[in-house]
């Protein structure tokens, strides 16, 4: 019987470490595609130029949040140079970088390895690239082709799309690899802390803490990461509620994605249990995708129904912190 417990665990972490390879190796395919068509074959995902913002459409340049946050030298600067900072070396080494990115997640990486093991880090880090990744270009893309999130101000002026990236070397569908990364070592990072913290803490609370420990580095890191001076990404200025010029639906989005994938991430052990490491890992990423969907759901109906509403209560159109930016 020993015998045979030990040739199950061993066929487990066999099976474990087979997912992981395939994984990562469909990962690598998507990226290369993805980066490929990014670069070489814009027209194909209508990517937005860096060089002329006058072709910007679903937001178009005027229609961003950027915009009213800069002066008239600035926006003239934009109009005949382009996003500021761009080419490879920038966009590889600055502080949202693929290569400090890579770094971070590298040491995140490690450091889950060793504690958890290599499947559970694998999924942590394959789980949360796939999760932001797929999450942000589908809001990113809906705008751009269909429209999505049209806003009409108090002034009848129509606002089209939703945001997109600007810089990035490396893509996944059209999230930045280092976005991606940057998300995996903040969100475990987070995680990671709420746990030796509040170690008796349930799950849901853990997670709770989690969330907001990432909602507030967000707080200071988007408002610097979307500056005149930065423009890592822009914002169609479609929301009734901003804070620091940013959309509060971002913030919204960062607390609740966090706080549901540390929930589905610590349940791993107990699916796999169930079903064996091979169906848990299967098991594990279509929640993922069936998650992102129904995140996407929330923040429409979020912003649609539940501001909307909260806002015609209050006797107001829209409410931004602090008022200016």
């Amino acid at each position: 019987m020993i015998f045979k417990a030990d040739m199950y665990v061993k066929s487990e972490k066999e099976l474990g470490k087979k997912f992981t390879i395939v994984a990562f190796g469909l990962l690598m395919l998507v990226i290369v595609f993805s980066t490929y068509l990014h670069h070489f074959q814009p027209h194909v995902l209508k990517v937005p130029s860096v060089t002329d913002v006058s072709t910007w459409r679903n937001p178009s340049f005027e229609q961003t949040n950027i915009y009213e946050r800069m002066t008239d030298a600035e926006i003239e600067k934009m109009r005949a140079d382009g996003i500021p900072g761009r080419g490879l070396l920038p966009v590889i080494f600055d502080s949202q970088g693929d290569l400090t990115a890579f770094l971070f997640a590298s040491l995140c990486f490690l450091h889950a390895r060793r504690h958890f093991g290599q499947w559970m880090a694998s999924c942590f880090l394959i789980g949360s690239f796939i999760f932001t990744g797929l999450q942000e270009s589908i809001a990113i893309l809906l705008g751009r082709f269909t429209a999505g999130a049209a806003y009409v101000d108090a002034a009848q002026h129509v606002t089209y799309g939703t945001y997109f990236f600007c810089k990035g070397s490396l893509w996944f569908i059209e999230t930045p690899v280092a976005v991606c990364l940057s998300w995996f070592w903040i969100a475990y990072a987070c995680v990671w802390i709420a746990r030796k913290v509040f170690p008796k803490m349930s799950l849901l609370a853990r997670a709770a803490i989690g969330g907001l420990i990432a909602l507030n580095i967000d707080l200071w890191l988007d408002p610097v990461a979307t500056s005149p001076e930065f423009m890592q990404w822009v914002w169609a200025r479609g929301d009734q509620i901003r804070i620091l010029g940013i959309n509060h639906s971002n913030f919204v989005g960062w607390f609740i994605l966090i706080f549901w994938f540390a929930i589905i991430w610590e349940w791993l052990p107990r699916l796999a249990d169930r079903m064996g490491r091979f169906k848990a890992s299967f098991a594990f990423i279509t929640i993922i995708l069936v998650s992102d969907m129904g995140m996407l759901i929330y923040l429409i109906l979020h912003n649609t129904i539940i501001v909307a509403g909260l806002l015609s209560l209050l006797g107001k159109s829209d409410i931004y912190f602090p008022q200016g930016w």
